[in-house]
């Protein structure tokens, strides 16, 4: 069935100077993917391609379905990840036509086997979100300031104001600043004018912050969730916890984690080795349809 499915997948710093119109893009802190079917996209456009790799069939059905269930994440298991990818596949973004149907059925099967694997694979793990790493931080603070509006910020939200904080969501773009604002009990501020005064900031946004860093408390914690910190400068004096000093607060789970990474790599080739199986009992299946771009 997904033999013909195509995916083009970087983690590469410079993976935004390309891009490939006709694919479906979905974009992530860590990693950029374009999805689509090789019967309607030429795939030579791809191989002179500086920061992509192209995978094809059901290499690239194993690649999604480890991204999905949160395997090929820093944080093994994060359960944001998922809800990304459903948002990015859901029903009214995607073609009406031959090609979104298809999309909507690659959609389904992914997340029925990422809830397997989360089911028999991936529970009792600790941490498996950042929302809950964030917590483990923030302890007792009773404000906390959220800098960003968008995937990542929506997910850690919620985790936010589960304690009953008073929450101020700070961002530059207005329309999501009252999205936000109409669907969950915060404040909201304009990046670019907010002065910091709470005793707690979670970064969840690619940006610098530089301008507002003279303005925070000397007892300020900040949870900075950014792979890379734009190089602002936060003093000594703050409590400053960095993302990569979060993953290596985890390492007494990294032994046990990268042996179930091991086991979870077998998982993933049986379950896409039963699909591929599904698809060839299938006499007028999808494989059998002549084109997409109708």
């Amino acid at each position: 069935m997904w033999s013909n499915l195509l995916i083009l997948h970087s983690n590469d710093k410079n993976r935004d100077r390309e891009s490939f119109s006709g694919l479906v893009h979905w974009k992530t802190c860590m990693r950029t993917l374009y999805i689509g079917d090789v019967r309607i996209f030429d795939i030579s456009l791809t191989q002179f391609s500086k920061h992509y790799q192209t995978y094809v069939g059901y290499e690239a059905y194993k690649l999604l379905l480890e991204i999905v269930s949160g395997i090929r994440s820093r944080l093994l298991g994060e359960t944001e990840i998922l809800a990304q990818f459903k948002e990015v596949l859901k029903n009214e973004s995607l073609p009406q036509n031959s090609l979104g149907d298809y999309l909507k059925k690659l959609r389904d099967q992914i997340i029925e086997d990422s809830r397997k694997i989360r089911s028999g694979h991936l529970r009792f793990l600790g941490d498996q979100s950042y929302g809950g790493l964030a917590n483990r931080y923030l302890k007792s603070s009773e404000e906390v300031v959220l800098i960003g509006t968008g995937n990542l910020a929506i997910k850690v939200l919620p985790w936010l104001l589960g304690k009953n904080r008073k929450v101020t969501v700070v961002g530059r773009n207005p329309e999501k600043l009252q999205e936000i604002a109409n669907k969950y009990p915060v404040d909201t501020e304009s990046l670019d004018t907010f002065i910091p005064t709470t005793q707690a900031v979670v970064i969840a946004a690619p940006i610098s912050v530089q301008h507002m860093i003279p303005s925070l408390r000397k007892d300020t914690i900040v949870v900075d969730f950014r792979e890379d910190d734009k190089k602002d400068q936060f003093p000594n004096s703050l409590g400053y916890i960095s993302f990569e000093t979060m993953l290596n607060s985890l390492k007494a789970q990294e032994e046990r984690n990268k042996e179930l990474r091991k086991k979870l790599e077998v998982v993933v080739s049986e379950l896409a080795e039963e699909r591929e199986n599904e698809s060839q009992n299938f006499i007028y299946g999808w494989e059998d349809i002549p084109c997409l771009s109708n």
